[in-house]
């Protein structure tokens, strides 16, 4: 007899909130969950565990960039946006905002929980008058962009980034 493990189910409750300083190990402790659980799955990544910057994090919280993502009051994922990205984007109209180190908890997975996060940032952008939400992805990894191209992105071609090819997506709002 072969069992199916229990189906998880949604969240009734999801909200994104901005990230405070005292919140830095939880953030930090999403991705790091998220970065062992690609590691494990044998995905390309250029995310370790414990290779997260708490200096560069607690930067990014004290400009409101950084977001967890609470379903039913638990912390379950993490989204940073901004509103420029010269390292992969290079100089641009301020038109878009841009995602970096969207993660959720492995126990969330399959909960809608990153299109969720996407959808709240394709609103904060569109509401800070923006007509674009860009982001970039290791171009190795065919299984994330799918996920984005499944979630509307367009590819916009590859750059070489810092520590790897990545690839650049669009999506307007």
């Amino acid at each position: 007899m072969i069992v199916k493990p229990a189906q998880r189910s949604a969240p009734s409750e999801f909200k994104i909130v901005p990230a405070k300083p005292e919140d830095i190990d939880t953030v930090i402790g999403i991705l790091d969950e998220a970065a062992s659980w690609i590691i494990e799955q044998k995905l390309p990544s250029v995310w370790k565990p414990g290779g997260f910057s708490r200096e560069t994090f607690l930067e990014q919280i004290s400009r409101s960039e950084v977001h967890i993502g609470l379903a039913d009051g638990k912390p379950a994922g993490t989204i940073t946006l901004q509103w420029s990205d010269p390292v992969f984007w290079g100089e641009q109209q301020p038109d878009s905002g841009y995602v970096h180190k969207l993660a959720v908890r492995p126990a969330y997975a399959r909960q809608k929980i990153g299109l969720k996060m996407l959808k709240w940032a394709e609103d904060a952008s569109r509401n800070a008058g923006k007509g674009f939400l860009k982001l970039n992805c290791l171009a190795a990894d065919r299984k994330i962009r799918d996920y984005y191209e499944q979630a509307g992105f367009l590819y916009k071609g590859d750059v070489v980034g810092p520590r790897a090819v990545a690839s650049l997506y669009e999506k307007a709002l």
